[in-house]
């Protein structure tokens, strides 16, 4: 079993905090109370989100033992602070009820099935991108989907924050991959594994990803939503470890994909977009 359903969008749990607790929270606990009674279960997956991280902790970042650190602080030399490297044994900071509900539910997975002798595995997802994703209204998740469909509809793309937040794109075919390595795997049982590329990509470049696909795109510097974290990337060792396994589809590669599909489907361009559109023109 995998239990996947929430309400994924950091957005609306933040305006419904309520309804973000009712989904995620006493949801979860409906499912985990079924599989704890459960005599035909053999493992249950919880999915769970990267968000648990927020901003990360100060040892995040490379140690004086870490072998990876010369090459870091001469990366830092150049462009700046290095973004923070999640670690499945780091301790969580979420920022967003959307995340603190993701946080509670990994700890009563393992508090709820472990007594009852149930297999379970907690996989956290990074920035999970890839057709079929559509936008909704009022939310700032599914940059990818955002700014294709914002740019085929001729209308800036907004750069929250001036696109400075690093996210760890991992592409939906790698996601259900990845899920399914977790559900059937021996290694992964009551392990908590990233599911990420550990390659870290800021929001501005996919801005200019996506425009290369549309030309003549203008880009917009707008506010940084509340509890929109500046992000990081996967470790990936211990994914690769228990998994057996790494993403394979890279983010030019997944953004042109998306552009693709988005070209050829024309109904998933909604219609209060080309409404919005309409009335710019």
């Amino acid at each position: 079993m995998v239990r996947a359903t929430a309400l994924a969008d950091v957005a609306a749990s933040t305006r419904l905090p309520q309804d973000a607790i009712d989904h995620n929270v006493s949801g979860t606990q409906t499912v985990l109370s079924a599989a704890a009674a459960s005599r035909r279960l053999k493992r249950l997956v919880f999915v769970s989100s990267a968000s648990v991280y927020g901003n990360g902790n100060p040892d995040d970042w490379a140690g004086p033992e870490d072998e990876h650190r010369s090459v870091r602080e001469l990366l830092g030399s150049v462009y700046g602070a290095m973004p923070p490297r999640f670690g499945e044994e780091r301790r969580l900071h979420p920022l967003s009820v959307y995340a603190n509900t993701k946080a509670f539910s990994e700890v009563q997975t393992d508090l709820v099935l472990r007594p009852a002798g149930i297999s379970y595995s907690v996989v956290r997802y990074f920035s999970v991108y890839g057709q079929p994703q559509v936008i909704k209204p009022g939310s700032h998740s599914w940059v990818v989907a955002w700014f294709a469909a914002r740019a085929a509809a001729g209308l800036p793309l907004h750069l929250n924050g001036g696109g400075h937040q690093v996210r760890d794109f991992v592409h939906v075919d790698d996601i259900a991959e990845g899920t399914l390595r977790a559900l059937t795997g021996p290694p992964a049982d009551r392990k908590t594994v990233n599911v990420g590329t550990g390659r870290p990509t800021t929001i501005r470049t996919v801005a200019d990803l996506v425009s290369g696909h549309f030309p003549g795109t203008r880009v917009v510097e707008t506010p940084m939503p509340p509890g929109d974290p500046l992000g990081g990337c996967a470790g990936t060792t211990l994914m690769q470890q228990v998994l057996g396994w790494q993403p394979a589809i890279t983010i030019e590669d997944g953004i042109a994909q998306y552009v693709r599909w988005l070209k050829s489907t024309p109904a998933a361009l909604p219609g209060w977009l080309r409404q919005e559109a309409g009335q710019g023109a």
